[in-house]
């Protein structure tokens, strides 16, 4: 029978400043490393080989754990001086023959191999190899005085009273007595725990196992984080590491426990070392008090107000009250994680909610522990906010960001199913004498939001600048309907130029936002807020009417030789049922001839979805409206895509054309926009060259054989009314 849950700790994983997948594993350089220190240690014998490549996973494993415990550490030392694992050990070695190149090697090439590399890994190594020597030297007393326990007695050491071993792969952990403590063991009707020096739970007696829901014993030993409640792991780990070091002798604490079904079990429990034959600790021991029934008294109406139900957590409203009395203090800083969990929604729904709040016990418990020192709450369902007091700066801020996201990193184990879960984090810091509490959580949530559309899985600063920028944008959002009924919009059209006559043979009319307070606005600066916002619906239409109104004056004054007029169309109007209907209706109400409306779509527009697509613009073409295939180049259009595509022109992007302006152009280029040309020609399509500015590029655009130039060479957008005069002037030659 499993554990109640599995929460292994955060791996520790330093930053990934490179971009680059890292090597899958964190043991890919663990055989390498043992071979070595097999031919350094051990003469290249291939069984010592084997035994150190089982230490360094062993080693690599106290490294990465989250809390980091480096007296786990301790009994790898210990097996430094055999090399038969947990059976009869070899004859022994000199020690200094072992011991010192061992820690030689281990201090310049373990970083990396274990995968612990940078300023962090090697604090870990260095703890760790301390405890690794105090081992050595704990095993050599415990050999001297195993000497001369035989010498007196003659009796061997391996004679000493039985000791009964839990099989724990690759350690030697001894735990219960004989039968009669055994049975005292079992039929006791307090929960007892019995633990490894490393912090791992080896046994549970039958009362403590059914305090946990359990039906059997564990099949494996398990970390205590899959036992204790995240809120009190910190407390539990510090009270483990005294016992382990001899600060106290016994410690007595109230803490929670997790059952099974999630449920969480108040007890008291009072822990302390078992010594071996030699007076060494060689395990803990706890005994475990149910106190549930005492803890029902508290009130409910307490707990659902501070914390929550599920992780006890803080909630928001203790949040709320600490980021009131932290800004009351003048003259500190203040700095916040706002953290949601990536997919956890599919997660919750695909393995229902008791693997989904299971998965946020895992979460808060890890959350808890990266946090330190620092204030973790549940703020909303997949929702966790972490409060920092006095950080320097926000760079101290974005550290803890960095470790939260670390400690979400290793997948979680759950009923047979590996998770993984990562967050989008917003973070925020200032000066409480710079800002309010609601401001604070208001950047923190923006922030959070920024790291959303990037993809998740990552931190990101909040900046006011970003954020006054989308402000802005917002308000140009909360205008842009009104504007369109209170006509603040107006037309500007660009003649499209024959080269081979030199006549204004067209001209692409372009939208202008006549701002009350900010002046007339480009459509750089509203054209993606409108097809994000739907607005681009309404304003087309306008555009549509509007320009179609002004192309039958041209038509009436200049007959049939008339420039048509070219109108864009956004891929949001073109997927819009009745689009068809709509520019048939407005041809029909403004008299204009259908073939002298042009409509530029993009293939964006197209491919979005293509069998709309094709049917409206087929329809459009049979009723004798032009079409033309703007920004031709930027996309992925296949030849085979284009040839069945019907429209009548393809306009170059401007990108393309801009290489021509140099007295010597870039000879890719120039081939790329000859063959561009060419091949629209080869499938009976009109070429339109946008973005020509000089004279050199409409040379070169004529002699490559370009049908169509729009651009400031041929003059600015300007007024409707200024067309017919353009035509008249003949402006290309």
């Amino acid at each position: 029978m499993g554990a109640p849950r599995s929460l292994p700790g955060a791996v520790y994983a330093p930053p990934n400043t490179d971009g680059r997948a890292r090597t899958p594993g964190p043991y890919a350089g663990i055989d390498g490393l043992a071979a070595e220190w097999a031919r350094v240690a051990h003469d290249g014998d291939p069984g010592a080989a084997a035994h150190l490549a089982t230490l360094l996973r062993r080693l690599a494993a106290v490294l990465r754990a989250e809390p980091f415990w480096p007296l786990a550490a301790r009994e790898i030392g210990v097996e430094l001086l055999a090399t038969g694992g947990c059976g009869r050990p070899h004859p022994a070695h000199d020690p200094e023959d072992v011991v010192v190149p061992s820690l030689q090697l281990l201090r310049r090439a373990a970083p990396a191999a274990l995968g612990v590399p940078g300023p962090e890994g090697e604090r870990r190594l260095a703890a760790a190899v301390d405890q690794m020597v105090a081992g050595i030297v704990g095993a050599l007393q415990r050999r001297q005085r195993l000497d001369e326990h035989t010498a007196r007695t003659g009796i061997a050491g391996s004679s000493v009273p039985d000791v009964r071993v839990v099989p724990v792969p690759g350690e030697c952990v001894p735990v219960v007595g004989d039968r009669h403590r055994r049975a005292a063991y079992e039929q006791m009707p307090i929960g007892v725990a019995l633990l490894g020096l490393d912090g791992r739970v080896l046994d549970l007696n039958p009362a403590l196992a059914a305090m946990f829901g359990l039906t059997g014993p564990l099949d494996q030993p398990r970390p205590v984080s899959d036992f204790v409640h995240p809120d009190d792991m910190t407390d539990v780990v510090d009270s483990l590491q005294r016992l382990v070091r001899g600060d106290t002798e016994v410690v007595r604490m109230e803490l929670r426990l997790v059952r099974v079904d999630s449920t969480v079990l108040w007890v008291h429990s009072t822990g302390s070392r078992v010594l071996d034959a030699f007076g060494e600790p060689s395990h803990l021991v706890a005994m475990v008090e149910d106190l549930s029934e005492h803890h029902r008294l508290w009130s409910p109406v307490q707990e659902e107000t501070f914390q929550d139900q599920l992780t006890r957590l803080p909630s928001q409203s203790v949040v709320d009250e600490w980021l009131r009395r932290t800004f009351a203090a003048e003259g500190s800083r203040v700095g916040i994680c706002t953290l949601e969990l990536d997919g956890f929604n599919a997660i919750h729904d695909r393995l229902g909610q008791k693997i989904g709040d299971r998965l946020l016990l895992g979460v808060a418990g890890r959350l808890r522990l990266a946090s330190g020192e620092h204030l973790v709450s549940r703020t909303g369902a997949d929702q966790f906010t972490v409060l920092m007091a006095g950080p320097e700066n926000a760079a101290d801020v974005s550290r803890l960001a960095d470790r939260l996201q670390a400690a979400l990193a290793t997948p979680f184990h759950i009923d047979g199913h590996s998770l993984e879960i990562s967050a989008s984090i917003g973070v925020a810091e200032v000066a409480t004498d710079d800002g309010y509490p609601a401001e604070l959580l208001r950047a923190a949530t923006v922030a959070r939001g920024w790291a959303k559309v990037l993809g998740g899985n990552r931190h990101v600063l909040f900046d006011h600048e970003r954020d006054t920028a989308e402000s802005a944008r917002f308000a140009l959002l909360s205008s842009l309907w009104g504007a369109i009924d209170r006509a603040e919009f107006r037309l500007a059209f660009q003649p499209l130029v024959h080269f081979g006559s030199g006549r204004v043979y067209g001209a692409e009319a372009l939208v202008r936002w006549q701002h009350p307070d900010q002046g007339v606005i480009g459509p750089s600066r509203f054209i993606d807020l409108a097809e994000h916002s739907g607005a681009i619906v309404p304003l087309g239409r306008w555009v549509l009417e509007a320009a179609c109104a002004q192309a039958v004056s041209w038509w009436r004054e200049l007959g049939p030789d008339a420039p048509f007029v070219s109108v864009n169309v956004s891929p949001v109007q073109l997927a819009q049922p009745g689009w068809v209907r709509e520019v048939t209706g407005v041809l029909a109400a403004t008299g204009l001839p259908a073939h002298k409306l042009q409509l530029e779509i993009t293939e964006q527009a197209v491919l979005g979805d293509e069998l709309v697509a094709f049917a409206a613009l087929t329809e459009l073409r049979e009723s004798g409206v032009r079409l033309a295939l703007d920004d031709f180049g930027t996309g992925y259009s296949s030849l085979a895509w284009l040839r069945t595509l019907p429209v009548h022109a393809l306009k170059i992007d401007g990108s393309f054309v801009d290489g021509l302006r140099n007295p010597s152009p870039d000879p890719v280029g120039h081939a790329i926009v000859r063959a561009l040309i060419q091949m629209s020609h080869a499938l009976g399509l009109e070429v339109t060259a946008e973005w020509v500015e000089t004279t050199l590029q409409a040379d070169r655009l004529t002699e490559l054989g370009c049908d169509v130039g729009q651009g400031r060479w041929f003059g600015d957008a300007g007024p409707g009314e200024w067309v017919p005069e353009l035509w008249r002037r003949n402006i290309g030659t």
